[in-house]
Formats: structure tokens, C-alpha cells, sequence
């Protein structure tokens, strides 16, 4: 049986090898220009500072993105807002924990914002509201993200609606604010060392009568941990979740308590379980058709209408995942169905262009015309953002070997 290829691109994947039934993959990590920081699926975009109308002041930010984004491709991804840019030790564990997750198949590719928080004593202010101090910005804070910062992402960056916010203490408080206040609008929040409590505002009270007065349009999740900071915060949330003064179908919430770990201990401590826990629901549903073994394409729009009732947002597949399986076809000599999953890859991703290549290889096992498909080929490699000179000019020889052999 052939060994078929798998160029090497931008992402620097290595040959998917198919022997007999079985396929491997191995993902070989590529250094961004995040100083100090190695990825395998992401890529930091740019850097750049957003006005704001309503803080009246600049907000930096930073966006990472998968490698297969571009932003003419008309295919939207899930938005992750991670405040506290400026912590860089939390904010490099939480990219490379995304990474991670990202790339182990446990969560779908998404776009990462990072927002620094205003600097000097405004890092309170925009955490805080009126009723608490006579120069909060919290409510101006909140209007920056979803009337600004949101749209943004989804003008510039094309992405969908789906939402999660990531905080940590002052901003830990402020996204329990923001579920308690946005909950059809969010659907997860991970607050990192939070606490619940300040002057004439209990987030804990707010967020239990809330619950009694929304109507849920999709699942929301909400994540916490605290250290040893603030047990009596922690205390007070868990005694309203177990008393069933929180419960509702449609949310799902889970806290826990590192009694002896210190305030920047506990994002290390929460953020993988976190994530995990947020997109497990999506992860059952690719895994019950990517696995081995599997061959029926036609329940994959089932699986996706299932996750976007779940989620209400459509979630991608992991690429590899597809990927994956249509090497198994192949190996298989299923080739009518390699060529399927491998379009339906292509219309989320036709920046790809290398998988044009795959397809003409399967249609060239069946004898049948590739022509066609290797004008689309060059037609969006062309256009491609994904691959470096270099790149092309590897694909441009695996396009030589295949016309040839």
C-alpha cells in the first residue's frame, strides 16, 4: 500500500503515516514572536491599542489566533477575552494551556483577546462600581467590552458568538459580575482567585437572584477557585450551590477551594479542568464520529446542530481531527469517503490549499480526473496566508511528484 503524503506547513506537522488500519499524527510546535513562548496551534496576530469611547482612554491588547485563520476566510471562531495582560506569568500559562487543550483535541481552535487592565490605580476603578467607590468604571468597563472590544473581534477578527471571559482577582470579580449581569450574552466565565464581596455589592446574592429572573436561550458556565485568600467568599458561593439556590438546567457552575495555595496559585491550579469542563459537551460530540472505526459522514451536520442547541454557537472541529480521519479512509483505500471529509474540511478552511493535493492523490487511486482539483489548488494557494515562501515551494514540488508518478 502507498504511503501518502503530508507536506509540511506552516504549523510544521509531521507525515501522517497510514499503515494498514492505522494512522498516526504528531504535532512538531513552531515559535511565535511572543517572546519566550512556543505554540503549536496558535500564532500571535498582532499587537495593537483600541481607544475607548466610554473609559476615554487606551487599551492595549493582544491577539493569538489558530494557524489556520485568515481573515478573508468567511468561517468564524470562538472568542476567549483574557484580562490582566499585564501578568505575564498567568497570562503564558493560560496561551500555552489553550495551546494544549487546543491541540490534544479537547477544545476547538478560538481566538484569544488579551486585554491589559488600565494601569495604576484604574485597574481598581474599571473593576468597580459607584455604589462601591465614587470613581469606579465598571459600568464604563462593561459597555467597553460588549459595546467595543466584542464588536471589534467580531468585525476585524470574525468571531462568532460564542464567549467566554477569563479573570483573575479584581478581574476574577468583575467577570462574576459580568455572568451575573450578561448571562444570555456569555456563555462561560473562569474567575481565577475571585472574590464575591464588596462595599453594598455580594455578587453571590446577585448572581441567585438573577437565576430566578432569565430565561437561558443556551448552556453558561461558570468556573471559580479561590486560595487562601478569600475561604469566607468561597464559603459563601458554595453554601448557595448546594442549598440548590443556583440550580438551573441551563447553567452549570463548579468551584473549588486550594486551601493552602496562595492568590496567583490557584490559575495554574484551575485553568486546565476549567476549559476542559467548558468544552467536554463539544468534545463528546466530535469524538463520537473521529475515533477509528467510524465512517458515517452524514451525521456530522447532527453532531454540529446537537452542539450549536448546546452552545448556541457553532463550534469548529478540530482540524486534525478531520484531517485524521480522512487519512484513515485513505489507508483504508476508502477513497470516495477521504475525499468527502476532506471537503468538508476545505469549506471551513479553503485557505488550506494543500488538501486540494490530498484529494487529487485519492481521486488519482480511483482513476479518476484531478485536473480540476489541482486548478483549485493553485487558485487558493495563490491567495493563502497560511504557508511561507518556503512552504509553497514545498507544495509546488509535492504537486510535481503527483503529476508524475
Amino acid at each position: 500500500m502507498k504511503i501518502s503524503f503530508c507536506t509540511v506547513s506552516r504549523w510544521k506537522t509531521c507525515k501522517l503515516r497510514i499503515h494498514l488500519t492505522l494512522f498516526i499524527f504528531v504535532a512538531v510546535g513552531f515559535l511565535t514572536n511572543v517572546p519566550g513562548q512556543t505554540y503549536e496551534r496558535y500564532k500571535l496576530l498582532f499587537d495593537t491599542t483600541l481607544r475607548s469611547t466610554n473609559l476615554e482612554y487606551n487599551k492595549k491588547l493582544s491577539v493569538a489566533v489558530p494557524f489556520e485563520y485568515q481573515k478573508d476566510i468567511d468561517f468564524k471562531f470562538p472568542l476567549i477575552i483574557v484580562f490582566d495582560l499585564h501578568l505575564e506569568r498567568m497570562q503564558g500559562y493560560t496561551l500555552q494551556t489553550i495551546d494544549y487543550l487546543t491541540s490534544t483535541l479537547s477544545m476547538p481552535p478560538s481566538i484569544i483577546i488579551s486585554v491589559a487592565s488600565g494601569e495604576g490605580i484604574n485597574r481598581k476603578h474599571e473593576t468597580n462600581f459607584a455604589i462601591s467607590d465614587p470613581q469606579a468604571l465598571g459600568a464604563q468597563n462593561e459597555k467597553f467590552i460588549f459595546d467595543e472590544l466584542i464588536p471589534f473581534a467580531e468585525q476585524q477578527l470574525n468571531t462568532s458568538g460564542f464567549r467566554l471571559l477569563i479573570g483573575h482577582s479584581r478581574y476574577g470579580y468583575y467577570t462574576t459580575y459580568l455572568l451575573s449581569e450578561r448571562l444570555t450574552e456569555l456563555n462561560a466565565v473562569i474567575s481565577m482567585s475571585p472574590f464575591f464581596v464588596q462595599k453594598n455589592v455580594n455578587l453571590v446574592d446577585s448572581l441567585v437572584s438573577r437565576l430566578q429572573t432569565v430565561s437561558f436561550p443556551h448552556h453558561v458556565y461558570y468556573r471559580f477557585a479561590i486560595g487562601n485568600d478569600y475561604p469566607d467568599d468561597f464559603a459563601s458561593m458554595k453554601s448557595a450551590i448546594s442549598k440548590g439556590q443556583l440550580k438551573n438546567e441551563q447553567i452549570n457552575i463548579k468551584g473549588a477551594l486550594f486551601e493552602q495555595a496562595f492568590h496567583n496559585g490557584t490559575p495554574g491550579l484551575l485553568i486546565a479542568e476549567a476549559l476542559y469542563d467548558i468544552f467536554e459537551y463539544w468534545a463528546k460530540n466530535q469524538n463520537e464520529y473521529f475515533p477509528y472505526g467510524k465512517d458515517n459522514i452524514s451525521i456530522l451536520p447532527q453532531l454540529q446542530d446537537s452542539i450549536y442547541a448546546h452552545y448556541g454557537a457553532y463550534l469548529p472541529f478540530s482540524m486534525t481531527a478531520m484531517n485524521g480521519k480522512g487519512w484513515e479512509f485513505f489507508g483504508e483505500k476508502n477513497y470516495a469517503k477521504a475525499i468527502a471529509i476532506w471537503k468538508v474540511l476545505l469549506k471551513q478552511y479553503p485557505n488550506l490549499a494543500e488538501f486540494y493535493l490530498y484529494i487529487a492523490s485519492a481521486q488519482k487511486e480511483l482513476n479518476q480526473p484531478y485536473d480540476d482539483t489541482l486548478d483549485k489548488f493553485l487558485k487558493h494557494l495563490k491567495v493563502s496566508e497560511v504557508y511561507s515562501d518556503n512552504e509553497k515551494a514545498e507544495l509546488f514540488q509535492e504537486l510535481e511528484k503527483l503529476k508524475n508518478e
